[in-house]
């Protein structure tokens, strides 16, 4: 891999020789190749120094003739000092063109040529007294397509050979009919190609040294090196670092993390996939969304699927590239105001305001996370050190709440096979207490699927006594918001998830309970209260339990009855409605 440093030297070494030579600098879109020359360029000077140098930029150049007379008009007699040519070349060519007529030389310098024969004349003239001169010629994609590659390979080869010069020619390496010349002719002309495909050491000069490791794994993980996407990266940091300076080291770290992935989707898309939309992105990440993505297969395996919906493919497609760099990225807090700063240059500030006051980003949380991946990353390593059981244990006991149980149970068999059952013991005690209070306290339906939702690990030793406990509370603590939340939920996701556990809490529904449910606050994008009870009657655990189906809807129309006795008006609706459904057995759309 040729970084920065290494083209850097063999740049010296060229030069150095004062031999004449022609070197093709390339590399992929943005990587950096200007920049790399330029800062070079400004690092040695005592290698410049005392030699004729032209850099020229072909933007736009429409002709040979054009490209000649730019270089003989840009030439300086010492590249060192920025000195321009002392002699009638370049202090009066450019009045010469003038008077010979055709020539069309704009304020900034920048030359864009009508040029006749007279013109042509006097620009071979210049070209045959160029001579030892070190030429830069930089945005060869974006010339004109009427000067073709073949003239200015075969200038290169000219200067090289006939004038004794230096010729580096900057290109990207993207396919072209110029690439196509170019690839089938560079070793007739060209003496080296250099590939810069290492541009870290400039994206590290560009950005916040403080914040590096993180530009450096984002660079290496997900692969992205064109350097104006880290530019724009630095300045939307710089903005919420400026606007809130009283913001932790790791707090910093988060933003910028968010910065980098939403920057991707939104600036290049195409890292991420083919045809990925930003709406999709962040509609499908954020944190109101994202479980339905990842748990879609956990969701549908009782169903035969022929194939998966292109939704969840684009989001695994997607998914696939974040997660190295940010394992379980969700859009949510700092990320959505990242998303709207974005799209709309500007973020809430009473929102970003509410954030830090209620710490949601907090420097503890932040600490415990960065230690718990070090002690991890040292006991993987196998090389363990002072005190590990005692960190490890502090670290588990912190993350009680936010780690999967698989994972704290493996935290525990690490701290049995250190010796310290003592530790793992007490760890396990806290975990069980923390299981119990998350189910005795619970305000709706708790499943053994809210502990477990990405699956269990063989040997867990938390599953058997969630199980247990969850059920537990479901004989004893049934309640209307419980049995609500689960129909709710039914219906919510079209009539197509459920949990197997759900026909455990059915069992005890009763009438006075399917009252409450049926009069439920309904959200008003769930559809009417019709479809909601249709949903009741058509979910698939009633069926499972003999005759509920049938005592349910027995119940729906008693409770329909006793609504018409206290509403009067209701009764056309009801009435239209059960005649159409024939007392809710069909039609329950």
């Amino acid at each position: 891999m040729a970084n920065v440093v290494n083209l850097e030297k063999k740049l010296i070494d060229l030069m150095k020789a004062d031999d004449s030579f022609a070197i093709a600098l390339t590399g992929e879109w943005g990587i950096g190749k200007t920049h790399l020359w330029k800062n070079f360029r400004d690092k040695n000077r005592e290698v410049f120094s005392g030699k004729k140098y032209a850099y020229i930029s072909l933007f736009g150049l429409d002709s040979l003739e054009s490209l000649k007379l730019a270089i003989a008009t840009e030439v300086q007699t010492d590249a060192a000092n920025d000195s321009p040519l002392n002699v009638d070349v370049s202090k009066h060519v450019k009045k010469l063109f003038g008077f010979v007529g055709g020539g069309n030389i704009t304020a900034s310098g920048d030359m864009r040529f009508g040029i006749n024969i007279g013109n042509k004349l006097i620009t071979n003239i210049i070209m045959a007294h160029l001579k030892d001169t070190l030429v830069c010629l930089d945005d060869i994609e974006r010339k004109s397509d009427s000067l073709p590659m073949s003239e200015i390979m075969g200038l290169v080869n000219y200067l090289k050979n006939e004038r004794n010069c230096q010729i580096i020619m900057i290109l990207h390496d993207a396919e072209s009919e110029d690439r196509d010349y170019f690839d089938k002719h560079k070793e007739k002309v060209f003496d080296e190609l250099l590939v810069l495909d290492d541009s870290l050491s400039i994206v590290k000069s560009i950005v916040d040294s403080s914040l590096f490791t993180i530009y450096e794994q984002f660079y290496e993980i997900i692969g992205i090196k064109n350097l104006r996407f880290y530019q724009r990266v630095n300045k939307s940091f710089k903005l919420f670092d400026e606007a809130y300076p009283s913001l932790s080291q790791l707090s910093k770290e988060q933003i910028l993390r968010f910065i980098l992935i939403i920057r991707m989707a939104y600036d290049m898309p195409s890292a991420l996939g083919n045809d990925v939309d930003f709406k999709f992105f962040v509609d499908s990440f954020n944190y109101k969304n994202i479980k339905d993505f990842r748990g879609y297969e956990k969701q549908n395996a009782y169903k035969r699927q022929d194939e998966t919906p292109d939704s969840i493919l684009n989001f695994k497609k997607i998914n696939d590239v974040i997660h190295p760099f940010y394992n379980y990225f969700q859009i949510s807090d700092w990320g959505e105001l990242i998303v709207s700063w974005i799209t709309e240059l500007d973020f809430d500030q009473e929102a970003t305001k509410n954030l830090i006051e209620k710490d949601k980003l907090t420097e503890e949380t932040l600490v415990i996370d960065r230690l718990n991946s070090e002690i991890l990353s040292e006991f993987h390593s196998l090389q363990i050190k002072a005190n590990f059981s005692e960190r490890l244990y502090y670290i588990a006991c912190a993350k009680i709440g936010r780690a999967q149980l698989n994972n704290l149970s493996f935290y525990c068999d690490i701290l049995e096979a250190c010796n310290r059952k003592d530790l793992a013991s007490q760890l396990e005690t806290h975990i069980k207490r923390h299981i119990e209070n998350s189910i005795n306290y619970h305000q709706t339906r708790i499943s053994i699927d809210d502990f477990y939702s990405f699956g269990r690990k063989e040997n867990d030793r938390f599953y058997d006594f969630t199980v247990d406990t969850v059920e537990n509370y479901k004989a004893t603590n049934v309640s209307s918001d419980t049995i609500s939340s689960i129909f709710l939920d039914f219906h919510k996701h079209n009539r197509r998830a459920w949990n197997s556990s759900d026909r455990e809490i059915l069992k005890l529904i009763d009438k006075d309970i399917l009252r409450e449910v049926i009069w439920a606050n309904i959200d008003i994008f769930l559809g009417n209260r019709k479809l909601f009870i249709h949903s009741i009657l058509l979910h698939p655990s009633l069926n499972e339990l003999e005759g509920k189906r049938e005592d349910v809807r027995l119940w729906i129309l008693e409770l329909l009855q006793e609504k018409i006795k206290d509403n009067p008006n209701s009764e056309p609706s009801i009435k239209m409605w059960l005649d159409d459904t024939k007392n809710l057995t069909e039609n329950l759309a």
